[in-house]
Protein backbone atom coordinates (compact mmCIF):
# COMPACT_ATOMS: atom_id res chain seq x y z
CA UNK A 1 0.00 0.00 0.00
CA UNK A 2 1.38 3.45 -0.92
CA UNK A 3 0.14 6.73 0.53
CA UNK A 4 1.63 10.06 -0.64
CA UNK A 5 0.34 13.54 0.39
CA UNK A 6 1.52 17.12 0.17
CA UNK A 7 2.18 19.45 3.08
CA UNK A 8 -1.12 21.37 3.05
CA UNK A 9 -2.31 20.30 6.46
CA UNK A 10 0.99 18.87 7.64
CA UNK A 11 0.20 18.22 11.27
CA UNK A 12 -3.16 16.55 10.75
CA UNK A 13 -2.00 14.45 7.84
CA UNK A 14 1.21 13.37 9.52
CA UNK A 15 -0.59 12.31 12.70
CA UNK A 16 -3.20 10.52 10.64
CA UNK A 17 -0.62 8.65 8.66
CA UNK A 18 1.28 7.55 11.72
CA UNK A 19 -1.84 6.42 13.59
CA UNK A 20 -3.58 4.60 10.73
CA UNK A 21 -0.68 3.16 8.74
CA UNK A 22 2.27 2.61 11.06
CA UNK A 23 0.78 -0.74 12.00
CA UNK A 24 0.98 -1.85 8.37
CA UNK A 25 4.36 -0.29 7.42
CA UNK A 26 7.65 -0.98 9.17
CA UNK A 27 9.10 2.28 7.87
CA UNK A 28 7.86 5.60 6.55
CA UNK A 29 9.73 8.12 4.42
CA UNK A 30 9.67 11.90 4.43
CA UNK A 31 11.11 14.08 1.63
CA UNK A 32 10.85 17.45 -0.10
CA UNK A 33 10.80 18.08 -3.83
CA UNK A 34 12.52 20.98 -5.62
CA UNK A 35 9.44 23.19 -5.05
CA UNK A 36 9.51 22.69 -1.29
CA UNK A 37 6.55 20.32 -1.16
CA UNK A 38 6.81 17.78 1.68
CA UNK A 39 5.78 14.14 1.19
CA UNK A 40 5.21 11.18 3.53
CA UNK A 41 4.95 7.62 2.24
CA UNK A 42 5.91 4.03 2.97
CA UNK A 43 7.38 3.90 -0.57
CA UNK A 44 9.30 6.45 -2.65
CA UNK A 45 8.12 6.84 -6.23
CA UNK A 46 10.93 6.39 -8.82
CA UNK A 47 10.51 9.97 -10.01
CA UNK A 48 11.29 11.20 -6.47
CA UNK A 49 14.16 8.80 -5.77
CA UNK A 50 16.78 11.52 -6.38
CA UNK A 51 15.57 13.68 -3.47
CA UNK A 52 17.04 13.62 0.02
CA UNK A 53 14.76 11.59 2.29
CA UNK A 54 14.46 10.65 5.95
CA UNK A 55 13.46 7.22 7.20
CA UNK A 56 10.97 7.40 10.08
CA UNK A 57 10.56 4.76 12.73
CA UNK A 58 7.32 3.56 14.35
CA UNK A 59 7.18 6.58 16.63
CA UNK A 60 7.88 9.12 13.90
CA UNK A 61 11.54 9.54 14.78
CA UNK A 62 14.22 9.86 12.12
CA UNK A 63 16.16 6.58 12.02
CA UNK A 64 18.10 7.13 8.80
CA UNK A 65 18.86 9.62 6.03
CA UNK A 66 19.46 9.07 2.31
CA UNK A 67 21.22 12.09 0.83
CA UNK A 68 20.08 13.72 -2.40
CA UNK A 69 21.55 12.16 -5.54
CA UNK A 70 24.20 14.39 -7.06
CA UNK A 71 23.81 15.81 -10.55
CA UNK A 72 26.33 15.04 -13.28
CA UNK A 73 27.68 18.57 -12.90
CA UNK A 74 28.16 18.10 -9.16
CA UNK A 75 29.85 14.74 -9.71
CA UNK A 76 32.19 16.38 -12.22
CA UNK A 77 33.03 19.10 -9.69
CA UNK A 78 33.74 16.47 -7.05
CA UNK A 79 36.10 14.68 -9.42
CA UNK A 80 37.86 17.93 -10.23
CA UNK A 81 38.28 18.80 -6.55
CA UNK A 82 39.63 15.33 -5.88
CA UNK A 83 42.13 15.69 -8.73
CA UNK A 84 43.35 19.03 -7.35
CA UNK A 85 43.67 17.59 -3.87
CA UNK A 86 45.57 14.55 -5.18
CA UNK A 87 47.94 16.84 -7.10
CA UNK A 88 48.70 18.80 -3.96
CA UNK A 89 49.16 15.65 -1.86
CA UNK A 90 51.55 14.32 -4.51
CA UNK A 91 53.75 17.42 -4.14
CA UNK A 92 53.75 17.03 -0.35
CA UNK A 93 54.57 13.31 -0.60
CA UNK A 94 57.47 14.03 -2.93
CA UNK A 95 58.87 16.56 -0.44
CA UNK A 96 58.60 14.05 2.43
CA UNK A 97 60.30 11.39 0.31
CA UNK A 98 63.13 13.78 -0.56
CA UNK A 99 63.57 14.74 3.11
CA UNK A 100 63.86 11.08 4.07
CA UNK A 101 66.41 10.48 1.31
CA UNK A 102 68.54 13.38 2.58
CA UNK A 103 68.59 11.99 6.12
CA UNK A 104 69.45 8.46 4.98
CA UNK A 105 72.12 9.47 2.45
CA UNK A 106 74.09 11.95 4.60
CA UNK A 107 75.10 11.47 8.22
CA UNK A 108 76.16 15.08 8.63
CA UNK A 109 76.14 18.36 6.73
CA UNK A 110 79.84 17.98 5.89
CA UNK A 111 79.06 14.82 3.87
CA UNK A 112 76.52 16.68 1.78
CA UNK A 113 78.93 19.58 1.24
CA UNK A 114 81.73 17.19 0.17
CA UNK A 115 79.40 15.46 -2.30
CA UNK A 116 78.47 18.84 -3.73
CA UNK A 117 82.11 19.91 -4.08
CA UNK A 118 83.04 16.63 -5.79
CA UNK A 119 80.12 16.90 -8.24
CA UNK A 120 80.98 20.51 -9.01
CA UNK A 121 84.62 19.61 -9.61
CA UNK A 122 83.55 16.84 -11.98
CA UNK A 123 81.35 19.21 -13.99
CA UNK A 124 84.04 21.88 -14.13
CA UNK A 125 86.62 19.35 -15.39
CA UNK A 126 84.20 18.14 -18.04
CA UNK A 127 83.49 21.73 -19.09
CA UNK A 128 87.21 22.59 -19.33
CA UNK A 129 87.79 19.60 -21.61
CA UNK A 130 84.92 20.70 -23.85
CA UNK A 131 86.27 24.27 -24.02
CA UNK A 132 89.72 22.89 -24.84
CA UNK A 133 88.21 20.82 -27.64
CA UNK A 134 86.43 23.89 -28.96
CA UNK A 135 89.73 25.83 -29.12
CA UNK A 136 91.30 22.92 -31.01
CA UNK A 137 88.43 22.91 -33.50
CA UNK A 138 88.61 26.68 -33.95
CA UNK A 139 92.37 26.46 -34.68
CA UNK A 140 91.78 23.56 -37.06
CA UNK A 141 89.03 25.49 -38.84
CA UNK A 142 91.25 28.56 -39.15
CA UNK A 143 94.04 26.45 -40.73
CA UNK A 144 91.63 24.85 -43.20
CA UNK A 145 90.14 28.20 -44.15
CA UNK A 146 93.64 29.64 -44.77
CA UNK A 147 94.39 26.72 -47.10
CA UNK A 148 91.16 27.38 -48.99
CA UNK A 149 91.98 31.11 -49.21
CA UNK A 150 95.45 30.29 -50.62
CA UNK A 151 93.89 28.11 -53.32
CA UNK A 152 91.51 30.91 -54.31
CA UNK A 153 94.29 33.55 -54.43
CA UNK A 154 96.31 31.28 -56.70
CA UNK A 155 93.31 30.93 -58.97
CA UNK A 156 92.98 27.31 -58.05
CA UNK A 157 89.77 25.47 -57.26
CA UNK A 158 89.38 24.54 -53.61
CA UNK A 159 89.72 20.74 -53.37
CA UNK A 160 86.38 19.04 -52.58
CA UNK A 161 88.03 17.14 -49.74
CA UNK A 162 89.11 20.43 -48.15
CA UNK A 163 85.59 21.84 -48.53
CA UNK A 164 84.17 18.78 -46.80
CA UNK A 165 86.72 19.08 -44.00
CA UNK A 166 85.79 22.73 -43.46
CA UNK A 167 82.04 21.89 -43.31
CA UNK A 168 82.62 18.97 -40.94
CA UNK A 169 84.82 21.09 -38.66
CA UNK A 170 82.27 23.94 -38.64
CA UNK A 171 79.49 21.49 -37.75
CA UNK A 172 81.54 19.90 -34.95
CA UNK A 173 82.44 23.34 -33.65
CA UNK A 174 78.77 24.37 -33.52
CA UNK A 175 77.86 21.16 -31.71
CA UNK A 176 80.61 21.84 -29.20
CA UNK A 177 79.22 25.34 -28.57
CA UNK A 178 75.84 23.75 -27.82
CA UNK A 179 77.52 21.20 -25.55
CA UNK A 180 79.22 23.99 -23.58
CA UNK A 181 75.87 25.75 -23.13
CA UNK A 182 74.38 22.49 -21.89
CA UNK A 183 77.28 22.07 -19.45
CA UNK A 184 76.67 25.54 -18.05
CA UNK A 185 72.94 24.89 -17.71
CA UNK A 186 73.58 21.53 -16.04
CA UNK A 187 76.13 23.06 -13.67
CA UNK A 188 73.73 25.84 -12.67
CA UNK A 189 71.01 23.25 -12.06
CA UNK A 190 73.30 21.18 -9.83
CA UNK A 191 74.33 24.27 -7.85
CA UNK A 192 70.69 25.30 -7.39
CA UNK A 193 69.64 21.78 -6.31
CA UNK A 194 72.53 21.31 -3.88
CA UNK A 195 72.01 24.75 -2.35
CA UNK A 196 68.36 23.84 -1.79
CA UNK A 197 69.37 20.45 -0.34
CA UNK A 198 71.94 22.03 1.99
CA UNK A 199 69.40 24.57 3.25
CA UNK A 200 66.79 21.84 3.71
CA UNK A 201 69.26 19.53 5.48
CA UNK A 202 70.11 22.31 7.93
CA UNK A 203 66.42 22.73 8.70
CA UNK A 204 65.91 18.99 9.21
CA UNK A 205 68.79 18.74 11.68
CA UNK A 206 68.02 21.78 13.84
CA UNK A 207 66.95 21.68 17.50
CA UNK A 208 63.28 21.13 18.37
CA UNK A 209 62.50 24.83 18.74
CA UNK A 210 64.48 25.74 15.67
CA UNK A 211 62.72 22.93 13.81
CA UNK A 212 59.34 24.25 14.86
CA UNK A 213 60.17 27.76 13.69
CA UNK A 214 61.78 26.49 10.50
CA UNK A 215 58.80 24.22 9.80
CA UNK A 216 56.42 27.15 10.22
CA UNK A 217 58.45 29.24 7.78
CA UNK A 218 58.71 26.29 5.39
CA UNK A 219 54.95 25.72 5.51
CA UNK A 220 54.32 29.37 4.75
CA UNK A 221 56.84 29.26 1.91
CA UNK A 222 55.36 26.03 0.55
CA UNK A 223 51.84 27.44 0.84
CA UNK A 224 52.93 30.52 -1.10
CA UNK A 225 54.64 28.50 -3.83
CA UNK A 226 51.68 26.11 -4.17
CA UNK A 227 49.03 28.83 -4.01
CA UNK A 228 47.43 27.59 -0.78
CA UNK A 229 45.60 29.64 1.84
CA UNK A 230 44.71 28.05 5.18
CA UNK A 231 41.55 29.49 6.71
CA UNK A 232 41.49 30.25 10.44
CA UNK A 233 37.72 29.86 10.55
CA UNK A 234 34.74 29.09 8.33
CA UNK A 235 33.69 32.73 8.47
CA UNK A 236 37.12 33.88 7.34
CA UNK A 237 37.07 31.29 4.54
CA UNK A 238 33.74 32.65 3.25
CA UNK A 239 35.26 36.15 3.04
CA UNK A 240 38.46 34.85 1.48
CA UNK A 241 36.42 32.93 -1.11
CA UNK A 242 34.84 36.12 -2.43
CA UNK A 243 38.22 37.86 -2.53
CA UNK A 244 39.74 34.86 -4.34
CA UNK A 245 37.11 35.26 -7.06
CA UNK A 246 38.33 38.83 -7.66
CA UNK A 247 41.93 37.55 -7.81
CA UNK A 248 40.99 35.04 -10.52
CA UNK A 249 39.22 37.70 -12.60
CA UNK A 250 42.19 40.04 -12.22
CA UNK A 251 44.87 37.55 -13.32
CA UNK A 252 43.05 35.34 -15.84
CA UNK A 253 43.99 36.38 -19.38
CA UNK A 254 41.93 33.94 -21.44
CA UNK A 255 40.42 35.74 -24.41
CA UNK A 256 37.32 33.51 -24.37
CA UNK A 257 35.50 35.45 -21.68
CA UNK A 258 35.96 37.20 -18.37
CA UNK A 259 33.13 35.10 -16.95
CA UNK A 260 34.23 31.88 -15.19
CA UNK A 261 33.56 28.53 -16.83
CA UNK A 262 32.54 27.06 -13.44
CA UNK A 263 31.30 29.06 -10.47
CA UNK A 264 30.05 27.06 -7.48
CA UNK A 265 30.48 27.03 -3.72
CA UNK A 266 33.45 24.65 -4.04
CA UNK A 267 35.26 25.78 -7.19
CA UNK A 268 35.61 28.82 -9.43
CA UNK A 269 37.36 28.10 -12.72
CA UNK A 270 38.23 30.47 -15.56
CA UNK A 271 37.66 29.67 -19.22
CA UNK A 272 39.91 27.11 -20.93
CA UNK A 273 42.93 28.84 -22.55
CA UNK A 274 42.59 29.07 -26.33
CA UNK A 275 45.83 30.98 -27.07
CA UNK A 276 49.46 30.22 -26.18
CA UNK A 277 49.73 33.25 -23.89
CA UNK A 278 46.41 32.69 -22.09
CA UNK A 279 46.27 31.98 -18.37
CA UNK A 280 43.23 30.40 -16.72
CA UNK A 281 43.00 30.46 -12.94
CA UNK A 282 40.91 28.20 -10.71
CA UNK A 283 40.30 28.28 -6.96
CA UNK A 284 38.95 25.31 -5.02
CA UNK A 285 37.77 25.01 -1.43
CA UNK A 286 39.01 21.86 0.30
CA UNK A 287 37.50 20.59 3.58
CA UNK A 288 40.11 19.34 6.05
CA UNK A 289 37.69 18.19 8.76
CA UNK A 290 37.09 19.73 12.19
CA UNK A 291 35.53 22.76 10.44
CA UNK A 292 38.88 23.58 8.85
CA UNK A 293 39.23 24.54 5.21
CA UNK A 294 41.87 25.71 2.77
CA UNK A 295 41.75 27.47 -0.58
CA UNK A 296 43.89 26.02 -3.36
CA UNK A 297 44.89 28.03 -6.44
CA UNK A 298 45.47 26.24 -9.75
CA UNK A 299 46.75 27.85 -12.96
CA UNK A 300 46.19 26.36 -16.40
CA UNK A 301 47.90 27.18 -19.70
CA UNK A 302 47.26 26.01 -23.22
CA UNK A 303 48.46 22.47 -24.01
CA UNK A 304 51.25 23.60 -26.34
CA UNK A 305 55.03 24.03 -26.07
CA UNK A 306 54.62 27.77 -25.47
CA UNK A 307 51.77 27.19 -23.01
CA UNK A 308 53.77 24.61 -21.04
CA UNK A 309 56.71 27.00 -20.91
CA UNK A 310 54.41 29.79 -19.72
CA UNK A 311 53.04 27.68 -16.85
CA UNK A 312 56.62 26.93 -15.73
CA UNK A 313 57.65 30.59 -15.92
CA UNK A 314 58.44 33.06 -13.15
CA UNK A 315 55.34 35.02 -14.15
CA UNK A 316 53.05 32.16 -13.13
CA UNK A 317 55.09 31.44 -9.98
CA UNK A 318 54.78 35.10 -8.98
CA UNK A 319 51.00 34.87 -9.36
CA UNK A 320 50.93 31.83 -7.05
CA UNK A 321 53.06 33.61 -4.46
CA UNK A 322 50.93 36.76 -4.69
CA UNK A 323 47.71 34.81 -4.02
CA UNK A 324 48.13 34.30 -0.27
CA UNK A 325 49.41 37.85 0.29
CA UNK A 326 46.49 39.24 -1.72
CA UNK A 327 43.98 37.43 0.49
CA UNK A 328 45.69 38.42 3.75
CA UNK A 329 45.97 42.07 2.73
CA UNK A 330 42.36 42.23 1.55
CA UNK A 331 41.06 40.51 4.71
CA UNK A 332 42.99 42.97 6.87
CA UNK A 333 41.37 46.01 5.22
Amino acid sequence: MTTCIRLTTIIACFVGLLSSQVVHANKMYKWLDEKGNTYFSDQVPPKHSQYRRESLGKHGRVVGVTERAKTKSEEALDRLLMALKEAQEKVITQQLYHDKALRITYNKLEDLQNTFDAKLQELETEQKLTISNLKRLDNQLETLQRQAATNERNGEKVPPKLVEEIKATEKESQQTYVKISQHIEKKNGVIEQFNADIARYKQLTKSSEEKRQAKQKEEIKAANELGVYMCESERECDKAWKIAGDFITKHSTSSNSTEPEIDSSKIIMGRTPDKDNDLSLAISKVDLGDNKQKLFLDIRCRDSSIGIELCASKKVQDIRIAFRNYLETSLAD
